[in-house]
């Protein structure tokens, strides 16, 4: 078993070496299929080298029990032959699961260039969104607060200096203006910050779903010392790569779908600020404070949401494939 575990190690450093092939996927196949994981991370060989390993092992195993008349390590390949078979049908699962998601997302990126998996669904509906909704709408707040407090310097002085005189304040209400854009940004901030930090928690959990959780959780069940935490890595890959990534797919779509069909609401004005929409105030879409409400629920109540699905997923996933252990 370690000269099998020793194999096992040299192939992964090999499918690791050869990695790193992340060219743009076209078809169905590449997006959704096995290579989509080869493609940039090597791990279905890796994979498919640690079966062939372990298979080898059961079979000299067998072999041994019958040649030696050993009861004993023919129940030990009668059983880890029985958990290699689970460990197939898991894997061929998993690719289901994966292409399924795949689908749902090429589906919900219509209309854009290429075959989409859902990371890159998800990415690119966070890029949208930071850019019609995030970085715009602080960009214009800012500038609209330093003008407001330019016009607000204005002021005329009636009198002689030093003798007398007296002054007025103009347009000192533009003040008012700027505090509450200024009020705007310091509540917008952190939103903005947890739609970058949820694009890049997005793009580790690809890489490390890929190129980490998969190969060695399917690694860890071949062996039998580390059965039960290779089980708890495949249902965290499941969590990880399959659910977080569609639901936040998911979510794109159904906002995309929301912004592009306008909805009746109680007057023509709802949504519209004198001191932020001083230009039109149609479509109420366009307007700051729409923008602003409607990317807050993305940035702080989705997460918890994605993330109280993929822990229920994952624990219930766990259960089930330690039930099923041997």
């Amino acid at each position: 078993m370690k000269r099998a575990m020793l194999a096992i190690a040299l192939l992964a450093m090999a499918s690791l070496a050869q990695a790193g092939n992340c060219d743009a996927p076209k078809t169905y196949q590449e997006v959704c299929g096995i290579g989509a994981f080869d493609d940039c991370y090597g791990s279905s060989g890796f994979i498919v080298a640690a079966f062939m390993v372990v298979s080898l092992a059961i079979a000299l195993a067998y072999m041994y029990s019958k040649l030696r008349q050993d009861p004993s390590m023919g129940v030990w390949a009668h059983d880890e032959a029985f958990n290699l078979l689970v460990s197939v049908f898991l894997f061929v699962g998993l690719l289901l699961f994966f292409s399924g998601s795949c689908s749902l997302a090429m589906g919900y990126s219509a209309g854009s260039t290429g075959n989409s998996d859902p990371f890159r669904t998800s990415q690119n509906y966070m890029d949208r969104l930071l850019a019609g909704n995030g970085l715009d709408v602080l960009r214009g707040l800012t500038s609209d607060s330093l003008e407001n407090q330019k016009t607000a310097t204005y002021y005329i002085y009636y009198g002689l200096t030093p003798f007398f005189g007296s002054g007025s304040a103009g347009k000192a209400g533009y003040k008012a203006f700027s505090a509450h854009e200024e009020f705007l940004i310091d509540l917008y901030l952190p939103m903005i910050a947890s739609l970058n930090a949820q694009k890049l928690i997005l793009q580790t959990l690809q890489w490390v779903g890929a190129a980490v959780l998969l190969p060695f959780a399917f690694v860890m069940r071949l062996v039998p010392p580390t059965r039960e935490f290779g089980n708890v890595l495949i249902a965290l890959f499941f969590g990880t790569y399959i659910v977080v990534p569609t639901m936040y797919a998911m979510s794109g779509a159904a906002f995309g779908q929301i912004a592009a069909t306008p909805v009746q609401v109680s007057g023509a004005n709802s949504f519209c600020s004198y001191g932020l929409d001083r230009d039109s105030c149609t479509p109420f879409q366009k307007t700051v404070l729409y923008k602003i409400g409607s990317t807050i629920p993305q940035a702080v109540f989705l997460p918890n949401l994605v993330l109280i699905v993929a822990i229920t997923c994952t624990m219930a996933v766990s259960k089930a494939l330690r039930a099923i252990a041997v």
